[in-house]
């Protein structure tokens, strides 16, 4: 049979029975493909570690997601449904789920390749100060004081939440999208295998990751406000640094210890590495999840375009990005959520 008429059915076969349109896998296949002749050509040896702790840190939140998951089903069944009996219909559900074969292997291929995914990402982004010295962080400052009317970003998140209550809630939303991210990717890799918008989702994170964290990334290669003193630019962010060290002795600042780490990493003597600044990945994933959490219901897109403000500011307030890199990251979620929903509703 000629290959054109396999093509479609591959195609078909792939997101009907499995939930897994055809971008996805070569966007791996290309990430991944990238990153080994990468390592070829390269004296850094491509190393997934990356991929592999994102697999071990899934497997220990999968117990809290499912969880998460019956909670909602119970108070579903209880608070909106009015079933008469909960119980029943709750295991109904669940042995629905078990024995739907297609949708559970998809859902395990699925995180299966994204751990592949992120392990090529991560290397790619351990390799930007490499091939593209820092070189931007001057004109991102400037950049910042230009919109903001003369005045650094920070500045302004100081004075709105610079107290040591506001600065540790602010980094607790910033720690907790790890979670926040692991779980919505979780929700979606295991969607059913016809929800066209879970699968957008997941095209739309790979795009994102590989066009922003690592494309864009590399051409506008930068360390951010917090190691901009170290690059020999000047203080203009030593207030802001010294005001975080200040809250840290009053109420903790995680992300200090974190910096320090993937300084470390940096000049050669630690375990941490990959920093990049521009875009903002945190601001990007959490906007390209607000976008996927508004065609689910009013009170999740709330929920996720709040979160998504409190990252952006995060972001500033916490020393990892110039605003700009808040701004550029967003834009560029819109695009690939865009983008995504086209390769899916309409090539697939």
């Amino acid at each position: 049979m000629p290959p054109k008429v396999l093509y479609p059915k591959y195609v078909n076969y792939l997101s009907c029975c499995f939930g897994i349109p055809l971008a996805y896998p070569v966007l791996i296949a290309v990430q991944t493909a990238v990153a080994g002749m990468l390592a070829n050509f390269s004296a850094y040896r491509f190393d997934p570690g990356m991929g592999q702790l994102l697999a071990i840190l899934m497997a220990f939140c999968v117990p809290w997601f499912l969880w998460i998951l019956v909670v909602r089903k119970v108070v579903l069944l209880g608070a909106v449904h009015q079933s008469e009996a909960p119980i029943h219909d709750l295991l109904s559900s669940i042995k629905s789920l078990a024995l739907d074969f297609h949708r559970l292997l998809g859902g395990a291929v699925k995180l299966v390749l994204i751990c592949l995914f992120v392990g090529a990402s991560g290397y790619l982004k351990e390799m930007i100060s490499v091939i593209q010295p820092f070189a931007w962080d001057h004109t991102f400052m400037r950049v910042d004081r230009l919109l903001h009317f003369g005045v650094d970003p920070y500045r302004l998140s100081l004075w709105l939440f610079g107290s040591p209550t506001a600065t540790t809630a602010l980094n607790v939303a910033y720690h907790a999208w790890f979670f926040v991210i692991y779980f919505v990717t979780f929700v979606a890799c295991f969607a059913r295998t016809d929800d066209k918008l879970s699968q957008a989702f997941l095209v739309g994170l790979l795009l994102t990751f590989a066009v922003g964290g690592n494309a864009i990334a590399l051409v506008f290669s930068s360390a951010g406000p917090v190691y901009y003193e170290r690059l020999g630019l000047g203080s203009e962010f030593e207030p802001l640094m010294q005001h975080l060290r200040a809250m840290n002795e009053i109420s903790p600042v995680w992300a200090l210890s974190v910096q320090e780490g993937l300084w470390h990493g940096h000049v050669g003597d630690g375990e941490l590495a990959g920093i990049s600044a521009m875009p903002s990945m945190h601001v990007a994933t959490s906007v390209l999840m607000a976008f996927y959490a508004t065609t689910y219901a009013r009170w999740a897109a709330w929920l996720m375009w709040g979160f998504a403000l409190a990252i952006l500011i995060g972001s500033v307030h916490l020393g990892w990005h110039y605003a700009i890199d808040g701004y550029l990251g967003a834009a560029i979620a819109w695009a690939c959520w865009v983008t995504a929903r086209y390769l899916v509703e309409e090539r697939n």
